[in-house]
């Protein structure tokens, strides 16, 4: 028999490959600079501002030049934000990480797309909370975000859980930065298949002591939530 919580994240994940959610619309706004057009070369490669998830209303998606670098979601526009000079300062920062730590192009790479699902799952989940009348800030955000990343992308988990750990540390990374919250999510994520993700526990990610507290953690917001996270 399966674990419950693996029989959850099946439940979840039975329709994906349909059609993206006609709920959801993206837009990128043409870039000001060739460093934001870079940017925007870069997101629309990563596949990231997309979801499968069954939305309440429809919502668009803009990626745009911004006055500082940031992602943030407009309820009252029923719009979430991407702004090119936060892809670029992901992007940057990344690559920096990764030159120092002498990892390869295809990881690097894998960890740039992990970060930018990451901020877009971030805001799906502000958005999610709100749409559905519901409270609650960061930290609900972020429980969103990990049901509809596993989801949406169970491929990607693993790379996002890395990013947002090694981002977690720098100041001013919109929704990336902060250790406590980064360890969090990465337990929510490694507790939606342990055996599949076990990645996040090994990579320690996730604090040693709480690893085996995760599936709990997972079941707890899939309970609480879940049934506002559909495919």
């Amino acid at each position: 028999m399966p674990h419950p919580v693996i029989a959850l994240v099946l439940s979840m994940t039975s329709t994906l490959g349909a059609a993206p959610s006609s709920e959801l619309s993206v837009r990128y706004e043409r870039p000001d600079s060739p460093r934001a057009e870079r940017a925007q070369r870069l997101l629309k490669a990563s596949d990231a501002l997309k979801t499968e998830v069954r939305l309440p209303e429809r919502i668009t998606v803009v990626a745009r030049d911004c006055d500082a670098p940031k992602a943030g979601w407009d309820h009252g526009k029923r719009e979430i934000t991407i702004c090119y000079s936060l892809v670029d300062q992901v992007n940057r920062t990344i690559k920096g990480i990764s030159q120092t730590e002498e990892t390869g192009e295809k990881a690097t790479k894998a960890r740039v797309r992990g970060a930018l699902s990451v901020l877009f799952h971030h805001e799906l989940g502000h958005a999610l909370t709100t749409l559905n009348g519901m409270a609650g800030g960061e930290a609900q955000a972020d429980r969103f975000a990990a049901l509809t990343l596993v989801a949406d992308t169970p491929g990607r988990v693993v790379a996002a859980a890395e990013a947002r750990h090694l981002l977690a540390g720098h100041a001013g990374l919109d929704h990336l930065s902060g250790m406590a919250e980064s360890a969090t999510f990465a337990c929510l994520l490694y507790g939606a298949d342990p055996g599949r993700y076990d990645k996040i526990a090994k990579g320690g990610w996730v604090p040693a002591g709480r690893a085996p507290a995760c599936a709990d953690e997972y079941a707890r917001a899939r309970s609480a939530i879940g049934d506002k996270v559909k495919t």
